[in-house]
């Protein structure tokens, strides 16, 4: 696990290309702070800054091909790399003594610009071919590690890249100008998916995709997609599917336990964390878990996470979050963050990373569970939009104002909020429908909510632009049911596209190496990806169970407690928060004259929804945090000029 910088700047002096990638490295020193090491040649400076997983004892380096013709640098593991290297040697390569990444430009020799489709792993790799002269990057399938870039003045002048948007913009002729459709956005979904980034310099280079830089050329190709291998499964009998799904995640699980370093487990108190814990546990490790108490009712989950973790006798650790760690959490974290993210589970993950980094360097977590075996509502929320149009308005409408006055303040995963939610969408178009129950704004109001100067340079249609680029992809693969009837993997698809890829992993991300921890998730390897896309529907959800693959699995494995109780989600309670004892931080950030001065909301829109919400008329927690973290990084890094390390 690492950060990485370069920068590609033929008119500069090697001195002044080196200094300027150190500085974004020293910026990005959290990401790496066991050592750090800079190449330079061709006009280029490659850098990196190592958090030592794999070997750490080897020397940080930027590593070559035998010949010193290829260079790379690479964030993340490589967890196949040990067949690799046995691979490489059998094609002749004589790879040096190092960690997983050595492999990459020797594995590049091999397979040019296919070469990640042949990693099993999360990875950033930035490569200089002096040959071709041309610098590849490439990112990992679902997105575990981000990787941003910059081009300045057309492709014969300056390129930069970097694992973090805040090394980027420390760079003197890189703008902090936002980025309207990108923001737009982000206020329609809560963060920024595909190629999109806060600030208008930058681009993210997307999940699954290398990009080619050559002179006179910058070339974007993607190498692969969630669908491709997946072959439907033949129907299986309960205890076939059961042990298959539990052999493939423990195969999973096993590779991404580290053999160098102690891990620990993020137990949540669900299924997927529980049962990553177990599966880790039965191959004869011990390890401590990590679990977050959150102060509130229907927000805690620990009692769950910590039967599990007395059933597979582990160290047992926990954190506690009340309003007062929340605030802190806000303005020791959230507040200098380099890219919004409207989620505001932030913080409880940020703290749960600093408890978990007084005793390991890497964590395994549950993420892609829900997205790959359908774990989320709103899966069978589109079931049931068929018949819910059969009922009467008026019927349907009485309904909608039943379960408002029903819905508890004290919660935000209540039947009665989520039957909300689900009424007042009915009607809609299905991929704004999910939006409406995933997101947090309508295109509509995302739009309203921009400063003027921000909307009127908002092209038609582009708050909406992740839906439209989806279904352009729908149609392209040809999905089950696009777009008349779209069935479960078109959901589960869109999911993994945008929300896993966009928001849990750039959190979880975010919030680990803030506190130098590595996070690696087992469900993302991509055999378990094609494993569970190609289950028939009903593996996944059957009436009104999801994950049912999942739970049939972990049957004997995880307590039957934690197998009936339906999804709360990893998130606090904000929107009380905000309403009570954080009211007082929440007005004074999004207070007009510094709305006004920041320049990336509208005045009386922002102004709308902080009074709705506070006053109890409408439950728009999701959409405050939203705007709070949009505020809050236009103030510092925009209007404020910015800060590093």
């Amino acid at each position: 696990m690492c950060g990485i910088a370069g920068l590609w700047a033929p008119d500069l002096a090697p001195a002044e290309r080196r200094a300027l990638v150190e500085g974004m490295l020293g910026v990005m020193r959290r990401r790496g702070p066991n050592g750090a090491a800079v190449w330079q040649g061709d006009g280029l400076a490659l850098g990196i800054t190592r958090l030592a997983i794999v070997a750490p004892d080897e020397p940080t380096r930027v590593y070559c091909s035998e010949g010193e013709d290829l260079h790379a640098v690479v964030n993340g593991e490589i967890y196949n790399h040990l067949e690799l290297r046995t691979l490489l040697a059998a094609r002749g390569h004589r790879l040096e003594p190092g960690p997983d990444t050595v492999v990459v430009p020797h594995l590049y020799e091999e397979h040019g610009l296919e070469f990640p489709a042949h990693l099993d792993g999360m990875f950033a790799v930035a490569l200089w071919d002096t040959k071709t002269r041309r610098l590849i990057l490439a990112r990992d399938r679902a997105g575990e590690k981000p990787l941003f870039y910059t081009a300045a003045a057309g492709l014969a002048a300056r390129f930069a890249f970097a694992s973090e948007p805040g090394a980027l913009v420390g760079l003197p002729w890189v703008s902090r100008e936002p980025a309207p459709g990108a923001v737009a956005r982000y206020l329609a979904h809560g963060f920024f998916a595909g190629d999109d980034c806060a600030f208008a310099a930058l681009r993210q280079l997307p999940p699954a995709h290398v990009l080619e830089l050559a002179p006179e050329r910058l070339r974007l190709q993607r190498y692969w997609r969630p669908w491709d291998g997946v072959h439907p499964a033949p129907r299986m009998g309960d205890d076939v599917l059961a042990e298959a799904t539990r052999e493939t995640l423990a195969e999973a699980v096993e590779s991404r336990m580290p053999g160098d370093v102690p891990f620990g487990v993020f137990l949540s108190g669900g299924v997927d964390s529980g049962l990553v814990a177990t599966l880790a546990a039965r191959r004869g490790h011990r390890f401590p878990v990590f679990s977050m108490k959150l102060a509130g009712q229907g927000y805690d989950e620990t009692g769950f996470a910590r039967l599990v973790a007395g059933q597979i006798g582990a160290e047992y650790h926990e954190a506690e979050m009340d309003h007062a760690g929340g605030e802190e959490a806000i303005e020791t974290f959230a507040a200098t963050m380099d890219q919004p993210l409207g989620d505001p589970s932030v913080l409880p993950t940020w703290a749960l990373a600093r408890l978990a980094a007084k005793h390991v360097p890497v964590v395994l977590t549950g993420e892609g569970g829900d997205e790959l075996f359908a774990g989320y509502p709103t899966y069978l929320g589109h079931r049931l939009v068929a018949f819910s149009r059969r009922v009467p308005d008026g019927v349907a409408n009485a309904a909608l104002a039943l379960a408002h006055r029903l819905r508890p303040k004290h919660t935000h995963v209540s039947i009665a909020h989520l039957a909300e939610r689900f009424l007042e969408a009915r009607a809609m178009d299905p991929l704004e429908r999910h939006l409406a129950w995933f997101g947090t704004a309508t295109p509509d109001a995302a739009r309203a909510l921009l400063a003027p100067e921000l909307r009127g340079a908002l092209g038609a249609g582009e708050e909406r632009g992740y839906l439209r680029d989806f279904a352009a992809r729908a149609g392209e693969a040809r999905l089950p049911g696009w777009p008349d009837r779209p069935g479960l993997m078109v959901w589960q698809l869109l999911d993994f596209d945008l929300y896993l890829g966009g928001g849990l992993l750039t959190k979880v991300d975010r919030c680990t190496m803030a506190h130098s921890v590595e996070s690696r998730a087992p469900f993302l390897r991509h055999s378990l990806i094609r494993f569970a896309l190609g289950l028939p529907e009903d593996a996944k959800l059957r009436g009104k169970t999801g994950k049912r693959a999942l739970k049939l699995a972990a049957r004997g494995l995880l307590p039957r407690a934690i197998l009936a109780r339906r999804k709360q989600g990893f998130s606090p309670p904000f929107s009380i928060w905000a309403r009570g004892p954080l009211r007082g931080l929440v007005e004074a950030r999004l207070a007009p004259e510094r709305i006004r001065r920041a320049g990336v909301l509208d005045v009386e829109a922002t102004r709308r929804v902080l009074e709705d919400h506070v006053a109890g008329r409408t439950e728009r927690g999701r959409t405050l945090w939203t705007l709070l973290s949009l505020q809050m990084w236009a103030e510092r890094w925009v209007a404020g000029g910015g800060a590093g390390g």
